[in-house]
C-alpha cells in the first residue's frame, strides 16, 4: 500500500448523485487520495463535510489555496457541463489526468474540442464508463478473444426499466435532451460503449423508433422532451449487426443495474437475467448472468453428426470474480497518472459512444425509418 504521500491526489468535481460512490471508492483506495471536493452548490458542501474532505466553490478557489495542485480530477456535475468544466481546469491547472462521467459530451462538437485541448495540454482522458471494470464484461471479452464463440455475428441487447416521477423531479434536466436527459444519453451510452468494447469495432450506422409514450411532462418543452425508449439496429465497420430495445417506463429486470446490482441505489433482480446476448459462429454469450451456449461436440462425434441444430446444446455457467467496479476504475486512474498504463476507456472512447447517441437521437427526431451514417 502506497503512503499517504505517494498517493494519487484526485479532486472530486460535483457532489451529485454518482459523486458519494466515487468519493466511496477513493477514499477507501490504497493508491489514491481525495483531496478535495468543488461544488458552488449545498450537496457538494454537505457532501465534504459528511466525508471530512476540504471543500471549494470553485476550481479557482482551490488553486489559490495553500493545497498542492491535485494529480487528477473526476468531473461529476450534470451531463450538459461536462465539457465546460473539464476544459475550465484544462486552462486553470495542470492535471495528468481527468475521468469525466459518461456521457463524456452532450454533442459530439464539443466532445472532439475537448479531446483536441486534453492533447494539447498532455493531460490524459478517461471516461466513466465503468462497466469496462466489471467482471462480466472482462469475462466476456476474454471468451470473445479465445475465439470460444468463433466469428460474432450478431448481438441483441435491453436496458428496460421504470424511472418513477420523483427521479424526474429531483432534477429538471433529466427530463430535457439537449441537457443530456433521457435513457439514450443517460442509460443506452453505457450499454453501447459495452458492445464497442466487446466487439473491437464501433458501430457505423443506426435506424431507430421511438417507443408510445406514456408519461407527462409538464415543465419541458415538447421540442426538448426526452425519449421514453427505442428500438434501435446496429451496423458496425466489421460488418456485425445488432438490436437494442430501450425503455425507461417499463416495469423489467431486463436492464444493466437489475442484472448486476452493481449500483446500491438499484436492487438487483432476484434471479439471475441477461441484457446482453452475443451470438458467434460457435456459440452464443449472454452477459452480464455468463452463461455460453455451445453445440456438444461430444455427442455430435459419437452420433455421427456434424455440429448444428440437430445435435443438442451444452450449457455452460461461467465463473466469475467479484471485483468492484467503481474500485477498480479508481485503481486505474491512479495508474493512468503514474503512467503505468493508458486509459481502459480514452475520451476518444467516449467519445464514440457520443457519436452513437447523438445518431439514435437524430433517426427519433427524423421518424422516417432512414438509416444515420455516423
Amino acid at each position: 500500500m502506497a503512503s499517504t504521500s505517494e498517493k494519487v491526489t484526485i479532486a472530486l468535481v460535483g457532489g451529485g448523485t454518482i459523486a458519494p460512490l466515487h468519493a466511496q471508492y477513493l477514499l477507501s483506495s490504497p493508491n489514491c487520495a481525495l483531496v478535495a471536493l468543488i461544488d458552488p452548490f449545498p450537496p457538494g458542501q454537505n457532501l465534504a463535510l459528511q466525508l471530512g474532505v476540504p471543500y471549494f466553490a470553485s476550481i479557482q478557489d482551490l488553486l489559490r489555496s495553500s493545497s498542492r495542485n491535485p494529480d487528477a480530477y473526476i468531473i461529476c456535475v450534470p451531463s450538459s457541463l461536462h465539457v465546460q468544466v473539464t476544459e475550465d481546469i484544462l486552462k486553470r491547472a495542470s492535471p495528468k489526468a481527468i475521468l469525466v462521467e459518461k456521457p463524456f459530451s452532450t454533442d459530439s462538437e464539443s466532445g472532439e474540442r475537448l479531446v483536441q485541448l486534453a492533447r494539447q495540454k498532455s493531460c490524459q482522458l478517461l471516461v466513466g464508463h465503468h462497466r469496462r471494470f466489471h467482471p462480466s464484461v472482462a469475462r466476456a471479452r476474454q471468451v470473445i478473444e479465445r475465439g470460444e464463440i468463433g466469428e460474432i455475428t450478431a448481438i441483441s441487447g435491453f436496458w428496460t426499466a421504470k424511472k418513477n416521477d420523483g427521479y424526474f423531479t429531483f432534477a429538471d434536466w433529466r427530463s430535457s435532451r439537449s441537457a443530456g436527459g433521457g435513457p439514450i444519453w443517460t442509460n443506452f451510452v453505457h450499454d453501447i460503449d459495452v458492445l464497442h468494447y466487446l466487439t473491437g469495432t464501433r458501430v457505423a450506422r443506426v435506424w431507430a423508433i421511438e417507443t408510445v409514450s406514456h408519461r407527462s411532462h409538464t415543465h419541458t418543452s415538447r421540442d426538448d422532451l426526452v425519449e421514453e425508449g427505442a428500438a434501435i439496429m446496429l451496423q458496425f465497420t466489421s460488418g456485425v449487426v445488432g438490436t437494442f430495445i430501450v425503455s425507461d417506463n417499463v416495469s423489467s429486470p431486463f436492464g444493466w443495474e437489475a442484472a448486476t446490482g452493481d449500483n446500491p441505489l438499484y436492487p438487483p433482480a432476484p434471479v439471475k437475467v441477461d441484457s446482453y446476448r452475443i451470438f458467434g459462429t460457435d456459440g452464443a454469450l449472454t452477459e452480464p448472468d455468463g452463461t455460453l451456449w455451445k453445440y456438444d461436440a461430444e455427442i455430435a462425434t459419437k452420433s455421427g453428426k456434424e455440429l448444428g441444430w440437430n445435435v443438442p446444446m451444452r450449457r455452460e455457467q461461467l465463473e466469475s470474480s467479484d471485483e468492484i467496479p467503481f474500485q477498480q476504475q479508481a485503481e486505474h486512474l491512479a495508474e493512468v497518472v503514474r503512467g503505468e498504463a493508458s486509459p481502459r476507456c480514452s475520451g476518444e472512447d467516449g467519445l464514440n459512444a457520443v457519436r452513437v447517441c447523438e445518431a439514435v437521437i437524430a433517426a427519433l427526431k427524423a421518424k422516417d425509418g432512414l438509416p444515420v451514417n455516423l
